[in-house]
């Protein structure tokens, strides 16, 4: 009798273990055009808004607007650091912007910057900018927030928080921290909240905290670099990028970039799915950094559009497919 129960067992679990598989959605990675940029430092975030396409570089003081031709049509100035050397910011004064995400009530529409935080005094603001024709904008330090990110999450105190990316869906901002040194994290706030902090009409907000292990390459992890809404809303979209450094401020030689889907349902989880983008079957050694969704065609199949920073003074912006089943 034991040796049937044990026997129904072995074989309900393979069962269970098979469907869960094949329920597991695979990510396709499909037809990667890149156009160069000398124009545009460091792209490191990238946001769409009716016909405009808006980027942010780490090294740049200003948010770029672009059209669909990828020329570069306007520039607002949001950093107030004026010291440039060959029109980049040096490194240690930097506002280092690394997410920037637009999001609409009515007939305003803002855009959300954050820096990374990687650098104490020089790297801790966010800012909310007006694109829909107001001149209003708000700035905040972040620090504060960014000290309780690092208390409640155990990160090493020599270790500094590295954001990323910035999300919003409906009801929640999402910001990720890029683990070269550490964990990668997700982080969950109240959008309200998080939104009103900014704009200094609330206290620090509560959030969640989700790690994650991202996929590896020849023994390197990659770390988040940056992340979208789904236009699903079902979860995020990420890209999380190799690089062969030790630490959240000095740059190291790129090996490539994986990008995937985070369902909402499986956050506790840590559940993801990722692939690596490639050209001609091999790792394609771009850095992407921030990524939006263009549109989707009628087999669900997405066409994006990332930033991605070549540590040079210039930028690629490249577009791929992305297909899910």
């Amino acid at each position: 009798m034991y040796s049937r129960l044990l026997a129904i067992a072995i074989i309900f679990s393979i069962l269970l273990s098979s469907c869960s598989n094949k329920a597991k959605k695979q990510v396709h990675l499909t037809h990667p055009v890149s156009i160069h940029i000398n124009e545009l430092s460091s792209a490191s975030g990238i946001s769409i808004y009716n016909n405009s396409i808006y980027v942010v570089g780490d090294d740049s003081p200003w948010l770029y607007e672009l059209d669909q031709n990828l020329n570069i049509i306007h520039k607002t100035k949001v950093s107030g650091i004026d010291t440039l050397f060959e029109g980049r910011t040096p490194k240690y004064l930097k506002a280092d912007f690394e997410g920037a995400e637009i999001i609409s009530n009515g007939n305003d529409s803002e855009i959300v910057i954050v820096s990374s935080g990687s650098s104490i005094n020089t790297r801790d603001t966010a800012y909310i900018v007006n694109i829909s024709g107001s001149e209003k904008s708000f700035s905040k330090n972040l620090r504060p927030l960014y000290e309780k990110i690092k208390l409640i999450s155990n990160l090493p105190t020599e270790n500094e928080i590295n954001i990323e990316g910035i999300a919003f869906s409906d009801e929640h901002a999402y910001i990720v921290h890029r683990g070269n040194v550490s964990e990668n994290l997700l982080i969950e706030i109240n959008r309200q909240e998080f939104l009103d902090f900014i704009k200094e009409v609330r206290p620090i907000p509560d959030f969640n905290i989700y790690k994650y292990y991202l996929p590896m390459y020849n023994g390197i992890s990659s770390g988040f670099s940056g992340i979208c809404l789904n236009p699903d809303k079902s979860g995020l979209i990420f890209t999380a990028s190799m690089e062969d450094t030790n630490d959240e401020i000095n740059d190291g030689k790129i090996l490539g970039s994986f990008v995937g889907i985070i369902p909402f349902s499986g956050m506790a989880d840590g559940e993801l799915s990722a692939s690596l983008l490639l050209v001609n079957s091999i790792p394609w050694q771009k850095k992407l950094e921030g990524i939006s969704v263009l549109n989707i065609d009628d087999i669900g199949r997405m066409h994006v559009i990332t930033a991605c920073d070549n540590d040079n003074g210039t930028s690629d912006i490249i577009t791929f497919n992305i297909f899910i089943k």
